[in-house]
């Protein structure tokens, strides 16, 4: 027999069989309701930086004019090409080919006759004060052995002070002086033709290699297209690093640290509040930088500005991590300033911005994988000058993103919102 009351659903067996129908939407709102508020609670601390930003307008105008004067007194100083290297002369010789020597090097373009002196030992006066920094030293009988079919020694005498300034202008001296060795040969060789034929049509075969050399990506070795977008990437580094650092020790030595242990945020939801102003801020600055360098040093860029890009943000993501890591273990902007420059000078000189790692002690190349710069400037050097992307590039831009995960989440974990 059965009851009306047997087909009336039991509250709590209803409960009980259908909990994900009716828990899921409410589980799903709440998650929106949380994400919502968890980017309020952020994008009022950024409101809160920005307002600090906009009301000390001499510290924001130094932000973005500064790194603009450094890109270009750094672009422009970091040069590695000889030009008008002065030179002393000792010609002991005084005759028409060492007068063609030195007319070889003043057309040269590289080296610039500053004087001429009557002994070896005179020279000493030049190099010790600066006024020369090459010195060509031709001997007394020097057109006599050439005639004399013998060898002619002309010494070369190179301030040595800068090894890597030295070893280009020696390399150029010795290139003037052989070429000027293969025009004599040539002319030997013209006039035993006048000796050997009586007439000018039999002609002396004399084999030789000539070189097809060429440089590519860089065909004419210009080293401001090498050194430039470096500049840029040391920039970007010095200040997100510095900027980042600086601007979380603030709160605490103004007290306002004090009022944030009292809020209702997490320790992530405030280095993204204090970081994305910073962020913001390095991201203007780098639109501005990167026109200008193409404006001012006419370099090449033969990559994809989307991937350029991509890349920038995230190494600015990266070296904001380490900013915040950095303001972690500081008390004041001062240490924060003093701690980052501690990173900064052993990161420039690991990257291989100016020194090859490659030449480098091996422990030393080991210590460069943990250097983010390193793989950035790899990366700016590699769509700049090559033109390459992605498929080339993948294992520089891998390493830079795992650090910035590890540094965004070592930072969330060292912060803590007391005060010590």
């Amino acid at each position: 027999m059965k009851y009306a009351g047997d087909n009336l659903e039991n509250p709590r067996t209803r409960q009980g069989l259908q909990p994900a129908a009716s828990d899921k939407p409410a589980r799903a709102g709440a998650l929106r309701s949380g994400l919502r508020d968890r980017v309020g609670r952020v994008m009022h601390l950024v409101r809160k930086e920005f307002i600090h930003i906009k009301r000390n307008r001499q510290n924001f105008r130094i932000l973005i004019i500064a790194p603009l004067i450094q890109l270009v007194v750094f672009g422009s100083a970091s040069r590695l090409d000889v030009h008008n290297v002065p030179t002393v002369v000792v010609d002991l010789d005084r005759s028409t080919l060492s007068r063609q020597i030195q007319d070889a090097f003043s057309r040269s373009g590289y080296f610039t006759i500053v004087g001429h002196v009557d002994a070896y030992d005179d020279v000493d006066r030049y190099l010790m004060t600066g006024k020369a920094s090459l010195a060509i030293l031709i001997p007394p009988d020097l057109e006599r052995r050439i005639h004399g079919n013998r060898t002619a020694q002309v010494g070369i005498l190179v301030d040595g002070v800068d090894t890597t300034i030295a070893g280009t202008v020696s390399g150029y001296a010795q290139s003037i002086l052989q070429r000027f060795s293969l025009d004599v040969m040539n002319e030997r060789v013209d006039k035993m033709q006048g000796l050997l034929f009586e007439t000018t049509t039999p002609r002396l075969i004399v084999p030789e290699v000539a070189d097809a050399s060429r440089a590519w990506f860089n065909p004419n070795l210009d080293s401001k297209n090498f050194f430039v977008p470096g500049v840029l990437v040391l920039i970007m580094l010095a200040l997100s690093i510095i900027l980042t650092s600086a601007i979380i020790v603030r709160e605490k030595e103004l007290g306002t640290i004090e009022q944030l242990m009292v809020a209702p945020i997490s320790r992530l939801e405030l280095i993204l509040g204090k970081t994305i102003p910073c962020f913001t801020i390095e991201v203007i600055t780098l639109a501005l930088i990167t026109p200008l360098a193409f404006l001012l040093y006419d370099i090449p860029f033969r990559g994809s500005f989307v991937f350029f890009i991509g890349c920038a943000l995230l190494f600015l993501i990266t070296s904001s991590g380490i900013g915040v890591t950095i303001s972690a273990f500081c008390k004041t902007q001062q240490q924060a300033v003093l701690t980052s420059f501690m990173f900064l000078q052993p990161a420039v000189l690991l990257s291989g911005y100016a020194f090859p790692i490659e030449n480098m002690p091996t422990v030393v190349q080991y210590l460069t994988y943990l250097n983010p710069l390193r793989y950035f400037i790899t990366i700016v050097r590699g769509v700049f000058l090559k033109g390459v992307g992605w498929e080339i590039l993948w294992p520089q831009v891998i390493p830079i993103v795992l650090m910035g995960i590890f540094f965004i989440g070592w930072a969330s974990l060292l912060f803590k919102r007391r005060i010590d």
